[in-house]
């Protein structure tokens, strides 16, 4: 089971990886159709700035479960690497209770957040903002389960 977990962890971190870029290359390219339309043809459409903020949205913070897989995220002390397997373990723990302590509450109150947004449509795609907004609980869900296969890693010693 131990292995099951990391290993979707794993395939889990590949697909955010490879949906984030794509945001953000989608994001390029309505900026890039922006410029374009505003110095050449001196109109821009109106949809490709929203579109671009949307995928600015959805590939940083699919990008934020990566970088919290790889470990570069924010932190203000690093777990030590050559100590005896218990004090990694018990730093593990204690990152662990930090995250869901931090993110549990967003999470528990993401649902009400989405049923708010839900009425609310974008002025230039006509699209629910919830659909927008989807990415936050999206993004928690993928961060306390990268969380749930680092502490099995650091427990058992598999990489």
């Amino acid at each position: 089971m131990q292995r099951v977990i990391i290993r979707a962890s794993y395939v889990l971190d590949r697909f955010c990886r490879y949906t984030a870029v794509g945001f953000l290359v989608v994001m390029l390219i309505m900026i890039l159709i922006q410029v374009v339309a505003r110095y050449l043809f001196k109109s821009t459409p109106v949809w490709t700035e929203e579109a671009a903020r949307y995928c600015m949205i959805w590939g940083g913070l699919l990008g934020a479960t990566v970088s919290f897989r790889a470990d570069f995220d924010p932190r203000l002390f690093h777990t030590p690497e050559s100590s005896a397997r218990w004090k990694i373990g018990v730093a593990a723990w204690i990152r662990s209770l930090c995250v869901l302590v931090f993110l549990g509450p967003v999470f528990y109150h993401s649902y009400a957040f989405l049923i708010r947004t839900w009425q609310r449509t974008s002025e230039a795609l006509g699209i629910s903002i919830m659909w927008v907004v989807f990415v936050v609980p999206v993004t928690i869900a993928v961060i306390l389960f990268h969380n749930l296969a680092k502490l099995i890693r650091s427990w058992h010693g598999s990489a």
